[in-house]
Parts: C-alpha cells; structure tokens; sequence
C-alpha cells in the first residue's frame, strides 16, 4: 500500500477509527468499508482498510494511502488532479435500461432524434426520478456518482439546467411524440381503449409562458401549468400533453386524440373519469364517432328520474344483480343532457362493498367533529365545523345532536354511481372495462405524485416542456417495470433496489463481477424480454472496461424487424394465435410427383440391388452377422 507523504488531506469525520502505534510510528487512520451483521454473534462486524497516516504536526490532517486514492476519487481528482476511476460501481440500473431499451426501443428513439448524448442523459435522470421519486437536478450528482452511466462522468445540475432550456427544441419534442405513438401502434397498442386524465402543477415562475390562472389542484392561489395523459387500458404510456393553465381539459384531451388520430391510432374507445364529464366532450366524441365510457359526475338532471326511480329499489335486490360481481345495476338509453341531441346508454350501480366502507368513515369523521364541537363548547371558545359536516349537527347550547333528515340522505348516496356508454353493452361489460381503468389511475398516480411532479421548479417553458418529456420518459420505463416485477412477489421500488445492488468491482485497469444475483432478479429481468440475462450484465462489464481502455462503445440496440417466429404464426378469428406442433400431420400421405412433374423416389435401396463386393475405398466389405468358426 503507497502512502503519498508529499500530500495532506483531512481526515474525514465519519466511519473512520484512529489506531495508536507503538515505536513512535505514526496513526493509522482506518476507514469502514461496510459492516454486515453477524447473525450467529449478534452484533455487526466492520471492515475496516487504512486510507491514511495521521500527521505529526496536526490531529485533523493526514497523509493518504493508495486505498484513499480508491475510495474517494473526486477528492483526489481534486486535489491531484488526476482522473481515478471508483473501486466500485453498480451497474443494475443500466442494465434495466437496457433491457427496457430492447423490448421497447425508447432509448433508441431517442438516440435518432437527440443524439446518443442527449439520449443518455434523458435516460439517465428518468432513472434518477424512478429510484429517488425525485425530479431535482440538483441531486442527481450525487446520489448517482457511483452509478454506471450512459455518460463518461456524472453530469451536474448545470449541465441538465443547459440542457434543458437551450439544447431540446420543441420540434424535436413533436417528432419523439409521433415516433413514440408509431412505435406503440407496432406493439399492438392501436386497437384499443384509451383512459385520458389530466393535472395541474403549481408554476411561480415568471418565465414560464404557460403559468396562468385556473384551478389548482393545490388549492394555492398560484399559477399553474397543466398537463394530459394518455395510456392504454393496461397502464401503458401512449402520449402526453402540455398546456396553458387556464385551458379547459376538454380542449386538452381533443390534442392527445388528434395527434393520435394523425398519427395512424384506430381507438377502440375512451374512458374517462368524472372530470370529463360535460357537453363539449360529448359533442366533441360523437361527431368524430370514438365510443366513450365516463362517469358521471353528479346527478344531471336527465338521470334524477332514474335515480328516484331506481336508487333505492336496486339495493340489495337480485334481481338486478350483476353476474360474477358485488355489483346491482340498472340500464335506461337516454341523453345524459339537454343539449345532447342523440340518446346514450347510462347505467346505475349500487357498490354495497363500498357504500359500507364510506358510510363508516363518514360517521366516525362525524362523531370525532361532535366531540371537537363539545370540547369548544365547554371551554368557551369559538366553535369551528369544517364546512362538509355543518349540515350534519345541530348546536343547540350546550348540546351537539345530529341532523337526521341530511344524514339519511347522505347515507343513502353512498355507493351509488352512474356510468355513461355510447355503446350498447351490457351493466357487465361497461363495469368491466371502466375497472380497467384502474391501471392506468395507478399509472396517472405515479406521473404526478411519485415522480415529483406537484410543483414547477423551473425557469423557462422549453426547460418545463424538457422536465415533462423526461417525466414521460420515466412513466414508460416504470411501467415497464412494474409490469416485470408482477411474478416477483415483491413490489417495483424493491426490485429496482435489488437491481440496484449488482456491483461491480475494479481489479488492476479493469472491472470484474461474479454473477451472485438472485434467481428472483433473474426471472424480474427475463420478465423485460431478456432472453440471457448473464450475458446482458456481462455486457454492462464490457460496456465500461471498453470505455477504460479508450475503444468505442455503443450500448446494444433492440433488434429490429418481427419477432422471433412472428412471420409463421397464424391467428384464428378470434385473434389467438394457432400453436401448431413440428412435422407433418399424422396421416399425411406424400404425393407420387415432385413439384418440377417428376415421379417421386421411395426412401430406401430399390428391390433387387445387390450391394458390391468392394467397399468405395477397394477394401473387401464383411459381411454381416457374426463370423464363421
């Protein structure tokens, strides 16, 4: 181990120990590696190696060791100068990336229209967003500092803020969408039914053009920039959108369809949620004849008559059961508003599952509001009811009683939805296909929650437009994923850190990894499409030690053209695909003529031929049999 005597550094704060050595020989400073727990002995066991020898002179200084030099590379590179490469690397999130580049081709996409470099750091900070739920640049340096990267070197929260401000055109923005929405028609994602939604975010900026006034899911008196997704019925990404804040959602929505549209989509259908529920939408829908299923918000005045009629007769009442379901339901075609000039499908459903669950909360919420109340009262003080419960109590002195005429009709409510088809299917079937729904709401969670997107923190439309492409970017890899880890029994943030641990270690010039992964990581990345996932992670190794070594590297592209075996599959009418076994059927007689007219052979020595006394060689052939005695 060298020790550079020429150099002092300080001793750093934290996981180090001071050892005293005897002879007057200087302190050895002792760094903790790690410090995995000993089960047998109860306690966990540091291990320790010497980045340093304490100086003489000073107490906090010391002269640092080849292992320093390993340990922390960007101090030394620091102070030296000299560019070290880490001891250690983990390499699971890019080979994730790369998996998912090769079922999906985002990646590549991308690499046409930004450039492998841009690409790379689009994939990059999508990845850092997905591991921390995080769309800060400014920690991307370092929490991803000991990642492998599609990137020489970990790039700073400068270089993302350039990026995305004057580097990302929003033509380029245009042509990524409409690559994106091909790619999604070639697997598969053309005829289907599409679940729209759409959100808000908080924007102080002053130079962000599309901040205005609107709405706020917030509830903050800010400007806000809003946004629109589109994803299949099963949660995957299909498109976006981004505009003013004060746009309605219905103008938002008719630009994901168009683009769709434009782009080759054939939609099958959309379902929406209570937000779109108004006459635009309808109008918009029925001229362009896209079937819709929305839930309706509220009680229109068209659907009281079916409300009073049925809302207490269906409860609990078989005979308006819903087969294989909790569900009773009621159908009448009728325009669901005044303005409407056609006749649509509206069904009524009963939940009793969650009828309960809400009547519950309601009266606990209630009685915990009583008590509030009671307790002002008898101190005093100014008596508070948030504005929901007010129609539910009477204060009458000193007494809190409850409004049982309001609570009836709240309670009878409960449980009680309606749902708007333009197509005539079945109670079943609309329940059924709005349930499906549910995928993508997961997927409309995490694009506005989990990826940090509650509030703008940039300073520029185009650096807000590059921050939502990445986002979007994000959501199509995370889907991926959770789509991967479903087999696993573990949920996708757990997989995405077990990916996260495959290290990868430096010996001499080169890195090396013994493959010590899970056979549950393995079956995760075979679930991407992988077909040999040691090779893949091997691959990861050779992509680095390349780059070490100064050879050109080019990360795997996904193979182009059909799938393997695609071309010879046959589809029945239903569209499942015929599994047909080798060979020839059982029974199959063979023509007695070649296709060219000739008279076909029979297999074997015709009758009569009598085989030579030679063999080719000039040797006399033995006859078969044993030998004579």
């Amino acid at each position: 181990m060298t020790v550079y005597r020429t150099l002092q550094v300080d001793i750093p704060k934290s996981r180090v120990t001071i050892e005293k050595q005897k002879n007057g020989k200087p302190a050895l400073i002792k760094y903790v590696i790690e410090a995995p727990f000993n089960r047998e002995k109860g306690y966990p066991e540091p291990k320790r190696t010497t980045i340093g020898h304490q100086c003489p002179d000073s107490r906090t200084k010391m002269y640092p060791t080849s292992q320093y030099k390993k340990i922390f590379p960007k101090k030394w590179e620091e102070l030296t100068k000299e560019k070290v490469s880490p001891a250690t690397k983990k390499m699971g999130l890019f080979t994730l990336a790369q998996a998912v580049n090769m079922k999906t081709g985002i990646k590549d996409i991308l690499d046409e229209i930004y450039g492998p470099e841009t690409a790379g750091a689009l994939m990059e900070q999508a990845f850092y967003s997905i591991l921390y739920h995080s769309n800060a640049a400014s920690g991307f340096t370092q929490l991803m500092e000991d990642e492998l990267l599609y990137s020489s070197s970990t790039l700073s929260d400068s270089y993302f803020a350039d990026l995305f401000s004057h580097r990302m055109s929003q033509e380029q923005e245009l042509r990524f969408k409409d690559a994106w929405a091909k790619e999604c028609q070639k697997n598969g994602a053309e005829d289907v039914w599409l679940c729209i939604d759409g959100s808000n975010d908080d924007c102080s900026s002053q130079g962000v053009d599309l901040a205005e006034k609107g709405i706020p899911k917030s509830r903050h008196n800010s400007n806000i920039i809003s946004f629109t997704y589109a994803v299949t019925a099963d949660g995957r990404p299909v498109a976006y959108e981004l505009y003013r804040g004060g746009l309605v959602d219905f103008k938002a929505m008719k630009s994901v369809i168009d683009h769709l549209t434009e782009s080759g989509f054939h939609l099958n259908g959309v379902i929406l949620d209570r937000g779109y529920c108004n006459s635009d939408v309808f109008h918009y829908l029925h001229d362009l004849k896209i079937p819709y299923i929305v839930m309706v918000k509220g009680c229109p005045v068209q659907c009281t008559e079916l409300w009073d009629s049925y809302a207490s007769r269906i409860k609990m009442n078989v005979e308006y059961l819903v087969e294989d379901t909790c569900l009773f339901a009621i159908q009448q075609k009728m325009p669901l508003y005044a303005s409407l000039d056609w006749e649509d499908y509206i069904t009524l459903y009963f939940d009793y599952q969650n009828a309960s669950e809400r009547v519950t909360a309601l009266l606990k919420n209630l009685y915990k509001t009583r008590s509030k109340v009671l307790g002002q009262i008898q101190k005093g003080r100014e008596i508070s009811i948030e504005s929901k419960y007010e129609e539910f109590l009477v204060i009458d002195g000193d007494k809190v009683s409850l409004n049982t005429r309001s609570l009836q009709k709240a309670v009878d409510k409960k449980g009680l939805y309606s749902i708007v088809c333009s197509e005539d299917f079945s109670p079943l079937k609309i329940h059924t296909l709005y349930q499906a729904r549910s995928a993508a709401e997961l997927q409309f969670r995490t694009m506005k929650t989990q990826l940090g997107y509650g509030t703008v923190r940039v300073q520029s439309t185009p650096a807000e437009r590059a921050k939502f492409l990445t986002g979007f970017i994000a959501s199509v890899i995370r889907h991926e994923l959770e789509a991967a880890a479903r087999d696993t029994g573990k949920s996708t943030d757990q997989m995405i850190h077990e990916a996260d641990k495959l290290v990868m270690q430096k010996l001499n010039d080169s890195y090396i990894y013994t493959h010590t992964e899970s056979e549950r990581l393995k079956g995760f990345i075979e679930n991407l499409g992988v077909e040999n996932v040691m090779e893949l992670i091997d691959e990861s190794v050779t992509f680095e030690n390349s780059r070490l070594a100064g050879r050109t590297v080019t990360p795997r592209k996904r193979k182009t053209g059909m799938a393997k075996g695609s071309h010879r599959k046959q589809v029945d009418e239903n569209g499942q695909v015929i599994h047909k076994k080798p060979g020839v059927k059982t029974g199959t007689v063979r023509s007695a003529v070649n296709k060219d007219g000739t008279p076909r052979k029979k297999p074997g020595v015709p009758a009569g031929t009598k085989r030579s006394k030679y063999n080719k060689d000039g040797s006399l052939r033995k006859k078969p049999g044993p030998k004579a005695r």
